[in-house]
């Protein structure tokens, strides 16, 4: 999920309708708002891959553009990746921070924790050695295995660092401990292809990462 090496921020018009269309350094992709194509950064070019699969309202009260605040670094939601697989669907919010770092914003069934990748600091477990329940040392610190599965990519918008293609199944694990603690291990398209991506992060509230303005729901009370 890394960022390819580009540089600077340009706005390019989209090849499908002529709208134009933000990319940002370190940007790889981005979705048309006008017309839903997906723009793929290539050196100079930009190149068309075609139409982004329909996004599900999932409920969610985080939005394209909303403004917060993590460890004292402010920072913009500026895209979104929609995964899908047996047991639902969930959002992976990409985040620009203000010091030039990048994270996620996980937002699943009303739970929510910002990730960002990790150097392992030793050996990571395999995908078959990942056992739900079972607990596994990440860099130094015990985490339990709470969800292993292969997903889907379903849709996406805005601004990304990757070509998210609809449909590309993927694996992964999640972990969490005591601490409220969060582990992925992304181990791509081929589980057995290597080790893992290592993201780690904190499970957090949106009201205390000051995320605004938030979705509203007749009838809901304010997500927090």
């Amino acid at each position: 999920m890394q960022p390819s090496p580009t540089a600077g921020t340009v706005t390019v018009h989209c090849p499908e309708c002529g709208a134009p269309v933000r990319m940002r350094a370190g940007i790889m992709t981005a979705v048309c708002e006008y017309c839903d194509s997906t723009l793929v950064r290539t050196d100079a070019n930009i190149d068309l891959i075609g139409k982004v699969s329909h996004l599900l309202d999932t409920g969610s009260p985080i939005l394209l553009g909303n403004h917060g605040r993590f460890g004292g670094t402010p920072f913009d939601v500026i895209g979104r990746l929609q995964v899908r697989y047996e047991r639902g669907t969930w959002n992976e919010w990409y985040l620009a921070f203000a010091d030039g770092t990048n994270g996620w914003l996980s937002d699943a069934q009303g739970r929510f924790a910002i990730m960002r990748r990790a150097e392992p600091g030793g050996t990571l477990p395999g995908w078959d050695a990942l056992v739900l329940g079972e607990t596994v040392r990440l860099g130094g610190r015990p985490f339990l295995v709470v969800d292993r599965r292969a997903a889907a990519y379903q849709g996406a918008e805005g601004e990304l660092p990757f070509v998210a293609q609809p449909g590309v199944v993927f694996h992964a694990a999640d972990l969490a401990n005591d601490r409220g603690q969060a582990a992925t291990l992304d181990f791509g398209t081929d589980p057995a292809a290597g080790a893992p991506d290592l993201y780690l992060g904190t499970f957090v509230r949106l009201a205390a990462i000051e995320l605004a303005p938030l979705r509203r729901f007749e009838g809901w009370p304010r997500a927090g």
